[in-house]
């Protein structure tokens, strides 16, 4: 190594001695996903280390709405930026409480910390927020029939509404999840300002009896949002009717075999029946002759 890099590393290395013992964040504490309306506790974790506090600062997206200043009366100031609504009796050191947040909240929240002179060590630190508008109800599942058929084809759609980001949807059979090879995807339907989205995912699946065990088919969607899930359940049940052939009436063609020659021959004594009833009928009905009269 060359000697003057040597010497300089040397001189150098109490300075970074110095830095690394000097004040620090050890932790920064941010929701990583909240509901819209909730409130969101930031905290900004310290060690001193033999520095003094100069200055605390919180920025979201790269602009300031926090600052503490242990030495000022009062220490704390709030400064306006979108999306960001401070409490005012929650605002301290360690902790700042942000109110009634908003899709707006949505971004990167840095701490940055100051030492008093004459070190004026510095630190960052950041995480990530997401403000998430949830859907008003569970799922609806439309399509559904009461009672299924042996092959015939089950064809639902399940929809979340409203909601930013999109809700992820999924369906699950008995407990397991279902396969892409029987969904239907749909594009997501957005609308409003700022959006909110609609989602839709369609299930197919052939009615079999193997599907339907006890003879109900129990079929669930879910509607996720990151580490938020809301769900619809619904039972269908497979008809157990069977089916025979249809029944025709006989005919006087069908001759072959002892039941065709039973039909005939009914038949047949029924025309006779028939016939000999319109004669009596008849003879009843004809009007009777008059003898000549006697002179």
């Amino acid at each position: 190594m060359d000697t003057t890099l040597l010497a300089t590393t040397l001189l150098l290395l109490p300075c970074l001695h110095a830095v690394a013992a000097g004040l620090r964040i050890t932790k920064v504490e941010v929701p990583r996903y909240l509901i819209v309306g909730k409130q969101a506790t930031l905290r900004c974790h310290l060690a001193l280390e033999g520095d003094v506090l100069y200055s605390l600062k919180w920025w979201k997206d790269g602009k300031q709405f926090y600052q503490y200043i242990p030495q000022n009366n009062p220490p704390n100031v709030v400064f306006t930026v979108p999306g960001i609504t401070v409490n005012p009796q929650h605002a301290e050191l360690n902790e700042v409480e942000l109110v009634d947040v908003q899709t707006t909240s949505t971004g990167q929240y840095k701490c940055e910390v100051v030492a008093e002179g004459p070190t004026f060590n510095t630190d960052v630190m950041a995480a990530n927020m997401t403000i998430l508008d949830t859907p008003d109800e569970p799922p609806r599942i439309t399509g559904l029939e009461p009672n299924y058929r042996d092959g015939e084809t089950i064809a639902l759609n399940c929809t979340s509404s409203r909601s930013r980001p999109p809700a992820a949807l999924t369906w699950a059979i008995n407990g397991r999840q279902v396969g892409p090879e029987h969904l239907l995807t749909y594009p997501v339907v957005s609308e409003g300002k700022p959006p909110l989205h609609t989602s839709t995912l369609g299930l197919s699946l052939t009615a079999r009896p193997h599907l339907f065990a006890g003879g109900t088919l129990d079929l669930r969607c879910s509607a996720t949002l990151h580490e938020y899930v809301w769900r619809s359940d619904v039972t269908a049940t497979l008809d157990n009717v069977t089916y025979s052939q249809p029944h025709h009436l006989p005919t006087l063609s069908k001759t072959n075999g002892s039941s065709g020659q039973g039909v005939s021959l009914s038949l047949l004594l029924l025309l006779t029946m028939m016939m000999l009833m319109m004669t009596v009928k008849a003879t009843a009905l004809a009007p009777l002759s008059h003898s000549p009269l006697l002179t």
